[in-house]
């Protein structure tokens, strides 16, 4: 799954934040964890509705009088002691590194000596280990980013009257496509924040017009600033991803792989289950692991791979038959040899094998129905048939 950002309107952090919980990422868990860090936060996110049609908005409150994190390396203690994955710990620290450069360069300072005063540092620690983690959570392997809009206009901060970009957002735009948004912003505001800037630097892998694959779902958010429009977040998943790779060719395929435990039900419930899923031409491969579950019960593994454009239709499947409560879905990657159909002599018959090659060598396998529909027809198993000598043969040589 890739994630698609449209910068056009402008992007912030808390915008980023709005629109990923638009898409529903539920960030309870992680204030939670930052809670139990030391951060006393919350997170409020609220429904809004402007021109650019519904959205959300996220505001961050901090539960004490002062916030004491105000250097960078507080807010990089905090990273590595909260309790998220390692990639979501690495990118965050890898977004803090770019703001962080970005400031120093603007201040002409050391990067240890960078002060977040404009904004509240607790807002930037939570906007960007919130946007990592809500990466994370859906499944986004990519991140891919517009161009981003270009105004050169004024505002006001601490320091003063400034030019847009501001200096940290003009540094982390170097090397990233712009377009000028001359006169379509009325309200000549910052339309690309530093912490924005500094997610796109550290998050995204390409920057593109537009998303390519199949739109799947889309999250708006919307910052402070009373702008129409907000960063609209896609969810996108790649034409790679559901179609698979060419077989003919060979190469690398996204394929789905969906998992349960089973213990309930009978041997002839599980042989029917695994029959009709088997059946299904959308299933690539059914493999059934039995083994010792909770309180010893006898239990087993389900493991069913299809492509993920049949990724909703075999999961029902699943569930109608196995009555499972639960069935876990990821994506992974496969390697596929170069394979055609060809015909192939076995115990004197002709009959559809796959052909495939292995460091440039070739390699002829009978179709295992068409071993299987001979074998019956001679009355022998399918090793008999394989190890029987062609006609003519004086038998196996030695």
């Amino acid at each position: 799954m890739e994630v698609y950002l449209d910068c056009s309107g402008g992007i912030s952090g808390d915008m980023t934040l709005a629109a990923l919980a638009h898409l529903g990422v539920d960030f309870a868990p992680l204030t939670a964890a930052l809670e139990k860090a030391g951060i006393a936060c919350e997170l409020d996110i609220r429904e809004e509705l402007r021109a650019g049609g519904p959205g959300r908005c996220a505001d961050v409150r901090w539960r004490q009088e002062e916030q004491p994190l105000r250097h960078p390396a507080d807010i990089a203690a905090i990273f590595n002691v909260v309790e998220v994955s390692v990639g979501v710990r690495a990118r965050a620290l890898a977004v803090l590194d770019a703001l962080t450069e970005a400031e120093a360069h603007a201040h002409q300072i050391r990067p240890e000596d960078v002060h977040f005063h404009e904004v509240g540092a607790v807002d930037t620690l939570v906007d960007i280990l919130g946007v990592c983690y809500g990466l994370e959570c859906l499944g986004a392997r990519r991140v891919i980013a517009s161009p981003l809009p270009w105004f050169s206009g004024t505002t006001v901060c601490e320091h003063g009257r400034i030019p847009l970009p501001a200096p940290a957002t003009a540094w982390l735009l170097r090397g990233k496509p712009v377009f000028s948004s001359e006169g379509e912003e009325p309200s000549r505001q910052e339309l690309v924040t530093p912490t924005g800037a500094a997610l796109l630097h550290a998050l995204a892998d390409e920057f593109a017009n537009g998303p390519r694959g199949v739109p799947s779902a889309l999250g708006t958010g919307y910052g402070s600033r009373p702008a129409a429009r907000g960063l609209r977040a896609w969810l996108v998943r790649p034409e790679a991803d559901l179609t698979g790779a060419d077989h003919s060719m060979g190469g690398q395929e996204v394929v789905s792989q969906l998992e349960t435990h089973l213990d309930h039900l009978t041997g002839e419930e599980l042989g029917l289950a695994l029959s009709a899923l088997a059946e299904m031409p959308e299933v690539l491969d059914v493999l059934w692991l039995p083994g010792v579950g909770k309180k010893n019960r006898p239990s087993g593994l389900l493991r069913v791979l299809c492509l993920p454009v049949h990724e909703d239709m075999a999961s029902r499947a699943v569930l109608r038959h196995t009555h499972t409560l639960g069935l876990r879905r990821q994506r992974v990657e496969r390697l596929v040899l170069p394979r055609r159909g060809v015909s192939t002599r076995l115990a004197g018959q002709d009959m559809p094998a796959k052909l495939y090659e292995i460091e440039g060598r070739s390699y002829v396998r009978p179709e295992a129905g068409a071993v299987a529909r001979a074998a019956r027809a001679e009355g022998l198993g399918a090793p008999a048939l394989r190890l029987k000598p062609e006609a003519g043969e004086g038998g196996p040589v030695e």
